[in-house]
């Protein structure tokens, strides 16, 4: 904010020679700062927001079945791959029955075929 500080002090200056059409250029170079600054604190935390989207990418396990892990995850979550690739939203699926598992947001279904395959087997055995 130190540029807004050096501002006010020239507005102060400005003011005591009772210039209106100076006083309005400081009235508008105010404005342009105040923008700046507001537009630096946006792009700060879209910037923050990308670091953290780019840490989870590196952390994400993709799997042929329409769903992905994070592979610091103590217990392994299923996550809708298609929000984490349209929206980079990490959105849990909601096991269903038989390893089907529904996206609550975008209402994807998903099948994991490897332990339904597995399951499958085990009941033709038994």
């Amino acid at each position: 904010m130190k540029v807004l500080d050096g501002i006010k002090a020239i507005s102060a200056i400005v003011r005591q020679y009772n210039d209106l059409e100076l006083n309005q250029q400081i009235i508008d170079l105010t404005q342009q700062a105040l923008d700046l600054v507001n537009e630096n604190a946006r792009l700060t935390a879209e910037n923050e927001e990308l670091r953290k989207t780019k840490d989870i990418e590196s952390d994400i396990e993709y799997y042929v079945d329409a769903f992905v892990t994070r592979k610091s995850d103590d217990k392994p979550i299923k996550y809708c791959a298609a929000c984490w690739v349209d929206k980079k939203k990490l959105v849990p699926l909601q096991d269903k029955e038989w390893e089907n598992y529904d996206c609550p947001l975008c209402k994807t279904r998903v099948i994991d075929m490897r332990t339904w395959e597995h399951r499958k087997e085990e009941e033709q055995h038994v």
